[in-house]
């Protein structure tokens, strides 16, 4: 039963209140409990919340300069936070962080748009089962974020078309064939930075390159 009200507590309550009263102690237990058991979901729920209404804020900069220097981490989990009702239950998320790394100097919420749009290709490709990575580094003087797939792998011949506007591998209907493209002008067109992409069977993974922030860089400027 709820709350641990199994035949041996009954039994102790019908030894502390006597047969006659039994209906009436349970009855009352059974409200606190019931009751107990609904705050708790409550809380919880409020706890729920206020991490989406946070990610939420982040997610959607309306607080801050579209400008700035910032944590990749941050971004990366917040976005998290945002597709979390997307990850299907046969999936599992790996995360891999260098917390040593430096700030950037980024859009920070065109790059939430660039990590949304390769999370989703990723889940797109595994069909419900499989592992989503998502792993930062440091490579010279850039930062490194790479989001892979256990997906069946982007065929040979088509690698060097997937940024290209409007092409999509994915049946009709599901894809628009822009999420790489958009991805691609926002890392290398407006970050300085590159994207790049290796693909077999049971591995893809999209490594973006940032710049990291030069040194007097401050948010909003």
């Amino acid at each position: 039963m709820a709350g641990g009200a199994d035949p041996e507590w009954l039994a102790r309550v019908e030894a502390v209140v006597g047969t006659a009263h039994l209906e009436t102690a349970v009855g009352w237990l059974t409200y606190t409990i019931d009751t107990e058991l609904l705050m708790r979901e409550i809380d919880e729920a409020v706890g729920r919340i206020s991490g989406l209404v946070g990610a939420a804020k982040q997610y959607s900069q309306l607080d801050r300069a579209p400008y700035q220097v910032v944590d990749v981490h941050e971004l990366l989990d917040a976005t998290l936070v945002m597709v979390k009702a997307k990850v299907p239950g046969g999936v599992r998320v790996v995360k891999e962080y260098d917390r040593s790394l430096p700030p950037i100097a980024a859009y920070a919420a065109e790059l939430k748009q660039v990590w949304t749009n390769l999370i989703d290709n990723a889940l797109s490709a595994m069909g419900g089962t499989g592992t989503l990575a998502i792993r930062t580094g440091r490579d010279g003087n850039q930062v490194t974020v790479a989001i892979s797939d256990t997906g069946p792998g982007i065929p040979a011949e088509v690698r060097p078309r997937i940024f290209e506007p409007f092409f999509t591998t994915k049946p009709v209907g599901e894809g628009t064939g822009l999420g790489l493209d958009i991805s691609y002008r926002i890392v290398v067109n407006k970050h300085h930075g590159d994207i790049r992409v290796d693909s077999r069977p049971g591995a893809t993974t999209f490594r973006v390159l940032l710049p990291v922030a030069p040194e007097g860089v401050r948010p909003g400027s």
